[in-house]
């Protein structure tokens, strides 16, 4: 059915947000811009429109009023999460993101979903900017 199918969306799409989040922040404290970042995740295999716009948010340092706050991730990962425990499904790299939107919307609650990066950021003592600073 349809709750169905969009539980496993978020599923998905939390899991690529959250492993856009870990690659920004490992660029970051890698010494990497962010443009060479998206440069290279856009041309690859793992360049989609997921990936891509929440860079695109990151890497200008936009992480409020975008249209997509971190509520409404939260919320269709507890979904997602909840439909695994239902049917006996573990639901490995979901949880590790609900983990990762649970520490962004904890630290930064008016944020959106792209906030998460700041927490991760925040660990590592690194940012992602468009450009290196000189």
């Amino acid at each position: 059915d349809g709750q169905t199918v969009k539980a496993c969306l978020q599923s998905l799409i939390g899991a690529q947000f959250s492993a856009t989040f870990e690659a920004a922040a490992l660029a970051a404290k890698a010494g990497v811009s962010g443009q060479v970042l998206l440069d290279v995740f856009s041309t690859s295999s793992a360049g989609c429109g997921v990936v891509n716009n929440a860079l695109e948010k990151i890497i200008d340092r936009k992480f409020e009023g975008t249209g997509s706050h971190i509520n409404t991730m939260h919320k269709d990962l507890t979904i997602s999460m909840a439909l695994g425990e239902a049917l006996g499904v573990p639901l490995h790299t979901a949880g590790s993101a609900m983990q990762i939107f649970h520490a962004g919307k904890s630290k930064y609650p008016n944020g959106d979903n792209w906030v998460c990066t700041r927490v991760i950021e925040e660990i590592v003592g690194a940012e992602l900017h468009r450009a290196v600073a000189p």
